[in-house]
């Protein structure tokens, strides 16, 4: 029979109004729960899988009323710190990078960001990411990275030719082992996706798969410098093939513009 989860009790923080300013906002109220319990979880107070004190409890901890902590709860879930059920206390959430990622690949597909910025950001980004997975990389991992390289040479369609690059590219990252810079691979996603399909459809997969040997290569030698050194040409290469497309869609657009006149 599973053990029932432990509940962790809050002591008594109440939400102090603003001098001069009467009753606070419910909302100013929220935010204040939220960012208390959140450092607490963040703290590592209130453990993973651990229960929160009830609704009523809270709200009398914290000196408010139950709907300002059904919205702080709401709002922490949102964030991925805890897990809510029917019937059940809210509990702490293993650690999910989803909500964040999530959050900042919107911010991103909202803004003017190019992908030229992207290659930017890419270009030391992914040297480091290719530099520390030369050091790293076991015999596994160097042999996944062969695998993907197959599949892209393998893939028939756009679509998954662009699903085996990416594919190549996280697993560079996994042979780091620093869990962070997948996250970071993973916010930029919906821009990487849309980079490798402008860059394959322009000039086909050679560039790509020429890209990563030379990378695999390097990685399989554990040459930190020589890998780190192939990453940066492999992007030279993505940042000339954007740059074709980028030309190549201004001249298609002024030449429908001309036949329209």
């Amino acid at each position: 029979m599973p053990a029932t989860p432990r509940t962790i009790s809050t002591p008594r923080a109440p939400v102090k109004v603003r001098s001069g300013a009467g009753i606070a906002p419910a909302r100013d109220l929220v935010d204040q729960v939220v960012t208390h319990l959140r450092a607490r979880i963040l703290a590592g107070d209130h453990a993973v899988g651990v229960s929160l004190p009830s609704e009523g409890d809270l709200a009398e901890s914290f000196g408010v009323s139950r709907t300002v902590i059904r919205e702080a709860m709401r709002s922490l879930r949102a964030q991925g710190l805890i897990v809510m059920s029917q019937g059940s206390r809210p509990r702490v959430a293993e650690v999910d990078a989803r909500p964040t990622v999530e959050s900042l690949t919107l911010l991103l597909a909202r803004s003017r960001t190019t992908l030229l910025d992207l290659t930017e950001v890419r270009r030391p980004l992914e040297a480091e990411i290719t530099r520390l997975a030369a050091t790293r990389a076991t015999v596994e991992q160097v042999a996944a990275l062969r695998d993907a390289n197959a599949e892209l040479e393998r893939a028939k369609t756009l679509e998954d030719r662009v699903a085996a690059d990416v594919r190549f590219h996280e697993l560079l990252a996994v042979a780091t082992g620093n869990p962070v810079f997948g996250v970071l691979l993973g916010t930029l996603g919906v821009l990487l996706v849309e980079s490798r399909r402008r860059t394959i459809r322009s000039a086909g997969v050679g560039p790509a798969l020429v890209g990563h040997r030379e990378i695999l290569v390097a990685v399989g030698r554990h040459d930190p410098a020589a890998a780190e050194a192939a990453m940066r040409r492999h992007l030279d290469w993505a940042e000339r093939d954007i740059r074709a497309d980028a030309r190549a869609r201004i001249l298609a657009t002024s030449t429908a513009g001309a036949d329209g006149s």
